[in-house]
């Protein structure tokens, strides 16, 4: 058993400790003694990846898995606050077994309400989609050559997100070494700035593409390579990320529960020439490339965010604004500017396409059955009363934060962005009132029901 034959899951375990950070240098350890070195630190990797990875880890699945005897053999966190090589924001993880077989596990974008991670990961995001060479591709490229290039036995590359479009950097650049790959809903590479050869390869069957429904951040490139499409495994969400992350799927014997082959998108989805705008700078190598790339980035992740809240006419100002900076820039054609318009509305498709999802009120029918059960409905009134005024508090400081979007200009989004996500709680609040509503009338309505019961007995 080993690195050579990873299933789905065994792979996606390693996706989801590639966001763990460690406490020190800890090569030689294995999966789970570093699973355990990296929960020892409070908040470390997120909630849902702390739970799943607990569940994995005591279960009899990791006994007889092929991580079993996988070790540490290099780490490297490049994020401002781990005192790394560079503050760039990569993070990778190199794996090796027995048998000389090794892997790269690249770590995608962080939390971009952390300002560290969003002018790591996320301002660069957007020269990247566009085909330019960014600091994370030269260092998972590097991080590579040092600790896979050299095995003697079968070479994988992993990444998730971010961590995707770096590995398919990696795995695009090195093909003389005959890698494999294996990326989970990442961003993708810029088709047209790859090579004949590059591309066939991403197509080939040492290079696997996963997609999860949903996800938004592959269909904001070109991937004509996805291999394979999985359900997610929840219908009801209200954060419309929840389909990017690498643990909103289930496995089943460590395969994907729900998997289709190939995308579930036909290429007529998909614009082939995304920010074709590229093109015209790659070649005359203008300045006002990475500026247009991050303008374009900001004004997606926008879109995306004032669709998903409703706000057409915040979303339409962010488009048209990115439109006319793109369109005043030398170089730039009637076609380019098109194209752009294009990539707007299917961004805007995308983000409608889950608009509408909100979590279902419950309405069970098995309940507990109780000698005597006693609530003041009075309380339940009043809690909802407390809810609703606290909505109204937060509505307030939204819309003031949804007027800045009017005033803070296409490269001043970021610091809107953060502050809006932190202040946008009306649909939990909503879903929490509506609940104590419910519940009271239920109770009510139970009440009088067995009232007009004990009554007829009498």
């Amino acid at each position: 058993m080993s690195l050579s034959n990873l299933n789905d899951e065994e792979k996606n375990v390693l996706l989801q400790l590639s966001y763990f950070d460690l406490p020190g240098d800890l090569t030689g350890l294995s999966v789970k003694e570093i699973w355990e070195e990296a929960i020892r630190t409070q908040n470390n990797g997120g909630e849902v990846r702390r739970i799943k990875l607990e569940e994995y880890f005591t279960s009899d699945t990791y006994q007889n898995s092929s991580l079993a005897e996988v070790t540490l053999e290099g780490y490297q966190n490049n994020n401002p606050a781990m005192g790394g090589e560079s503050e760039s924001g990569f993070v990778g993880y190199a794996w090796g077994d027995k048998t000389g077989n090794a892997a790269a596990v690249y770590r995608g974008s962080e939390d971009f309400k952390n300002w560290d991670h969003f002018k790591t990961d996320w301002v660069s995001n957007g020269s990247a989609g566009i085909g330019n060479e960014i600091e994370q591709h030269k260092e998972a490229n590097h991080f590579y050559g040092e600790f896979v290039k050299g095995a003697t036995g079968e070479k994988l590359i992993v990444g998730h997100s971010k961590g995707g479009n770096l590995a398919s950097y990696v795995f695009v650049n090195n093909l003389d070494d005959n890698p494999n790959g294996y990326v989970v809903n990442g961003a993708p590479l810029f088709w047209p700035s790859l090579t004949k050869e590059q591309q066939e390869a991403l197509k080939s069957n040492k290079f696997d593409f996963i997609a999860y429904e949903g996800d938004f951040v592959h269909d904001l490139g070109f991937a004509p390579y996805v291999d394979k499409t999985v359900a997610i495994n929840k219908e009801d969400y209200d954060d419309p990320f929840y389909p990017h992350y690498e643990t909103s799927v289930n496995f089943s014997n460590g395969s994907f529960e729900k998997a289709r082959q190939g995308s579930i998108f036909s290429s007529k989805d998909m614009n082939p020439e995304v920010i074709k705008f590229a093109i015209v700078y790659a070649v005359n190598g203008v300045r006002d490339a990475y500026k247009a790339a991050l303008a374009i980035k900001n004004a997606a992740l926008m879109v995306i965010h004032a669709t998903w809240k409703g706000m057409e006419a915040a979303a339409k100002l962010v488009i048209d604004s990115c439109v006319a900076f793109i369109s005043g820039l030398k170089n730039v054609t009637t076609k380019v500017t098109n194209d752009l318009i294009s990539f707007f509305r299917s961004v805007k498709k995308m983000a409608q396409r889950f608009s509408g999802i909100t979590v279902s009120a419950y309405h069970g029918t098995n309940v507990a059955v109780e000698p005597y059960l006693k609530v003041d409905l009075h309380r339940l009134s009043y809690y909802a009363d407390r809810l609703e005024a606290i909505k109204r508090k937060t509505s307030a400081l939204n819309n003031r934060i949804d007027d800045l979007y009017w005033e803070a200009g296409l490269f001043g989004l970021d610091n809107v962005l953060k502050a809006d996500i932190l202040t946008t709680f009306n649909t939990r609040l909503n879903q929490n009132i509506a609940y104590l509503h419910s519940v009271k009338t239920l109770l009510e309505r139970t009440e009088a029901i067995l009232s007009k019961k004990a009554q007829s007995i009498r």
